[in-house]
């Protein structure tokens, strides 16, 4: 049994000491956190795929100004060989095998032009897709260092709770030696166990939410979820925006217009449909091809070919088609790339309002920021100030308990709010250069 035992210890200490020998320790600054976003997310490697699909696109719409060449090989046994009767005679006709080797070329020569404005539309979808692809880079960039700094805010947040914790037991400690000591009423007591006690719980919602931090920035930049990140950055105040950081309303949104992905995607979209109206509009003219064979044909009575065996026979032929009357299908689809064109256009002016819409909103976001810091610092030095004093005047028997309390309440919660404070300053730049199409300068 003992055996037994010893074995089934030494398996589980094998596999945990296998497991952790798995994990591994990654190190993170913000932009380590850059480069793995831009390197390793699954989307933007999925939308990396779907550029990678429509490049082959725009390489197949070339193939169409190329012959198509076919080869055919044929061996047939004609099973029954027709016959015929003339004057009274029986005649059969054929042989029994039949040979042939053909090489077919048709190559089109003219087709309305469609052959050329499907390049063109090819080539405005991949212009699109790229700027897609851009604009899905910004887009992961941001999540990720959303998520990057939202775990340095859990991080403080978690240790301000945690102080706020240990400042309620101290206090809550000293009220009961007061307690003994007849200085303190029970009323007294029972605030200072209740002030302890409420900061348990947002001491544990604040340690889960920074687990839950860690755990979706593995998730961005695609690292296991059994692997341990270490933050080697502080939550502090960066200037993201750099010389933009003095650039007025009206510049950033002329900005936006200028350089952000979605409208250039769009625009190129218009573009490829814009050009889909003269495919439509090809389609009324006539289609001219060109076609060629080269036959080697034998028909023997037994299987044993030879080459000499052979007739060749050559053909050219030059075709012309051009459909007079289809019911109007032609008519309705030059109609229906119009309409298709013309919502392509909306789509393209109301992203270019929505993106004008997001930089005022980014914007004032921005400068509400700014303006708040400093304001939300002083009021944290201050209330912290006020917690020291206050602390100090009840020991000494000059103030009340619920003084203590409200000075400790107002500091755990002046001090969440200015980490919060630097939280929204950096993000909301990035946010601002997300809306502006400057995204790219973060890492560029």
């Amino acid at each position: 049994m003992l055996k037994k035992l010893s074995v089934f210890l030494f398996l589980i200490l094998f596999v945990s000491q296998v497991s952790a020998q798995n994990k591994k320790i990654i190190t993170l600054s913000w932009d380590k956190v850059v480069d793995y976003s831009l390197s390793d997310n699954l989307m933007l490697k999925s939308k990396m795929l779907e550029y990678d699909a429509q490049n082959l696109e725009v390489i197949r719409s070339y193939t169409n100004f190329l012959p198509t060449i076919t080869y055919t090989g044929a061996m047939t046994k004609n099973m029954e060989l027709p016959v015929f009767v003339f004057m009274g005679q029986s005649v059969q006709i054929g042989s029994k095998y039949s040979f042939q080797h053909s090489l077919d070329f048709s190559l089109p020569l003219f087709t309305g032009g469609s052959r050329l404005f499907n390049v063109l539309i090819q080539s405005n979808l991949k212009k699109s897709l790229s700027e897609e692809l851009k604009g899905q880079e910004s887009q992961t960039v941001l999540t990720a260092l959303q998520s990057y700094y939202g775990i340095i805010l859990s991080e403080e947040l978690s240790k301000t709770a945690g102080e706020a914790v240990r400042v309620a037991k101290e206090n809550l400690d000293q009220v009961e030696k007061f307690y003994d000591n007849g200085s303190a009423t029970e009323l007294d007591l029972q605030r200072a166990k209740a002030q302890y006690y409420s900061t348990l719980p947002q001491y544990e919602a604040a340690s889960s939410n920074r687990m839950l931090a860690y755990q979706r920035l593995k998730t961005i930049l695609n690292i296991s979820l059994e692997d341990s990140l270490e933050i080697s950055d502080t939550l502090y105040s960066k200037d993201f925006l750099n010389e933009y950081n003095v650039s007025s309303l009206q510049e950033m949104k002329n900005l936006a217009l200028e350089r952000r992905n979605d409208i250039k995607s769009m625009r190129h979209r218009y573009d490829a449909t814009e050009t889909a109206e003269y495919v439509s509009l090809g389609k009324f003219a006539p289609m001219i091809s060109l076609s060629g064979n080269i036959a080697h044909q034998a028909q023997m009575d037994d299987s044993k070919v030879m080459w000499d065996d052979y007739i060749r026979s050559k053909s050219l032929t030059l075709a012309v088609q051009w459909p007079l009357f289809e019911g109007g299908k032609r008519l309705i689809d030059y109609q229906l790339s119009k309409i298709q064109t013309e919502q392509v256009e909306y789509a393209l002016s109301q992203t270019k309002d929505g993106a004008l819409l997001e930089v005022e909103e980014k914007y004032s976001l921005y400068k509400q920021a700014v303006k708040s810091l400093n304001s939300l610092e002083q009021a944290m030095l201050l209330s912290k100030e006020s917690m020291r004093i206050s602390s100090i005047m009840y020991n000494n028997g000059l103030s009340t308990q619920i003084d203590v309390l409200n000075s400790q309440l107002l500091y755990t919660k002046s001090k969440a709010d200015y980490l919060q404070g630097i939280y929204n300053y950096n993000i909301s730049q990035l946010e601002l250069l997300k809306a502006a199409g400057l995204m790219d300068k973060v890492w560029k």
